[in-house]
């Protein structure tokens, strides 16, 4: 048989083993994985590893109405998404965050068509509840049907905040659905408390935010999320996991045999809080809630990843246009997260080349319940990295393609990096070119297996 595409004599890395193979693709899935397989087209990735189209489970790309929270976002769909492509990215999962008293199924389908002829890989979207109105619960079912099964909620923060009852009856609808409910867990009434202690302290500077912030508050949240999802029955994961407190309440879950996941950000993966002290600019570029924290927690994030507490990283991207005067803030990383995970985790002997894969590409699909995607196996779509393991790459803005005029990650050079990028079959990214159409990515919905 010949197909379409072959990607030749590389080394496949999967979530469970490495070996050497062909992949043959036939239009926009994978075809056949063997030996000697024989394509229209074929790539020799001789040296190379062959793995699936890594998939980031946050990112916030340019929406007007997450505001107060943020000011614009610097990355439009088609910035964002041509970003991720050049890093190995191939599904991105964004929100839809209606204002209170917004409808959610109408919001919701005007997010989606804000994407539509933008995005160059596959999306799909949380939707974030932001309103305690009984009607909105109700609302979900809606949300549900129109295939986005995970539902955002927050525990902090003016305009985003939701009450107990009203995250614990959210929960009840996800349930229901057999859907998953995601939490920002921090707790706001001791955060707001400290701010205003520190104001005077410590002038508003990056470690104020860090210290109206504790991990032990933190690791309150947490517990509370998990209790309220064991009350409600809910799949629950869990954003942005930043200390040692809250990686426990998660592995004690998981214990007992409670459905919840934990996500680390690739951000406080790499730095600790004594990067804030390095310069304004750098701490500023660091700011993120939860905060990033000081280097024992990194460690326990490292050793819940590594042990399989914690089951995802994502980045939490959503880089902020600089404001005059001021220096630039949010964090980037949409294109940088695969490569810095295999740097600072396979590299560094934190966590093998499968766990690699697993967290950044399997993993965050089955969780967000993405059908054809995160793995290498017939039948999937031809979502595909080749990536060199040897190539080195210095981080800066300039290099990188986000449209802001800092890095988050600036400075590090990584060993490490993708040199092709094949979504659904077509290369989009060759060799540091975009060779893809801007709109070719798609919605992907979700709720029902029968789409496989």
């Amino acid at each position: 048989m010949t197909y379409d595409l072959v990607l030749k004599n590389g080394l496949l890395i999967t979530s469970h083993e490495c070996f050497v193979a062909d992949v043959g693709i036939i239009g926009e899935r994978i075809g056949a994985i063997g030996q000697t397989l024989a394509g229209a087209r074929e790539i020799d990735a001789r040296g190379l590893y062959v793995v699936p189209g890594a998939v980031d489970g946050h990112v916030h790309l340019t929406d007007p109405r997450y505001a107060p929270l943020y000011i614009p976002g610097a990355d439009s769909f088609l910035v964002g998404t041509r970003a991720a492509a050049f890093g190995g990215v191939t599904s991105i999962v964004d929100f839809a965050a209606p204002q209170a008293g917004g409808n959610l199924v109408e919001e919701l389908e005007l997010r989606i068509r804000e994407a539509e002829g933008q995005v160059v890989i596959d999306y799909t979207l949380n939707l974030t509840l932001r309103d305690c109105a009984p009607n909105r619960i109700h609302e979900l079912t809606e949300i549900f049907a129109r295939g986005i099964t995970s539902i955002k909620l927050f525990m902090a923060y003016e305009g985003y905040q939701l009450d107990d009852l009203t995250i614990f009856r959210a929960m009840e609808v996800v349930a229901a659905h057999h859907g998953l409910a995601i939490v920002h867990a921090e707790n706001f009434s001791i955060i707001k408390e400290l701010e205003r202690r520190l104001a005077t302290e410590l002038g508003g500077n990056p470690r104020q935010h860090l210290a109206a912030r504790p991990a032990s508050a933190e690791g309150d949240a947490v517990h509370r999320a998990i209790v309220l999802a064991q009350m409600s029955g809910a799949q629950l994961l869990l954003y942005h996991q930043t200390c040692e407190e809250g990686v426990r309440e998660i592995r004690l879950a998981k214990a007992r045999g409670q459905t919840v996941f934990g996500e680390v950000c690739i951000a406080q993966l790499i730095y600790t809080s004594d990067d804030y002290l390095g310069s304004l600019e750098r701490g500023f570029s660091l700011l993120t809630s939860p905060p990033i924290r000081e280097r024992w927690h990194q460690e326990a994030l490292w050793q819940g990843l590594a042990d399989g507490t914690l089951d995802l990283v994502s980045t939490d991207h959503g880089p902020r246009l600089r404001q005059p005067g001021q220096p630039g803030f949010g964090l980037s990383g949409i294109e940088a997260r695969f490569a810095l995970v295999h740097h600072f985790g396979v590299q560094a002997g934190r966590i093998s080349l499968s766990r690699w894969v697993d967290v950044c590409c399997t993993k965050p699909a089955e969780i967000f319940g993405l059908p054809r995607k995160g793995k290498l196996l017939p039948g999937y779509d031809a979502d595909i990295v080749l990536f060199d393991p040897k190539q080195q790459v210095v981080f800066s803005h300039q290099t990188l393609n986000s449209a802001i005029d800092y890095c988050t990650y600036a400075g590090i050079t990584v060993t490490g990096y993708p040199v092709m990028t094949i979504s659904r079959g077509e290369v989009i990214v060759s060799d540091g070119e975009f060779v893809g159409q801007h709109g070719r990515g798609m919605f992907i919905p979700r709720g029902s297996w029968q789409n496989q």
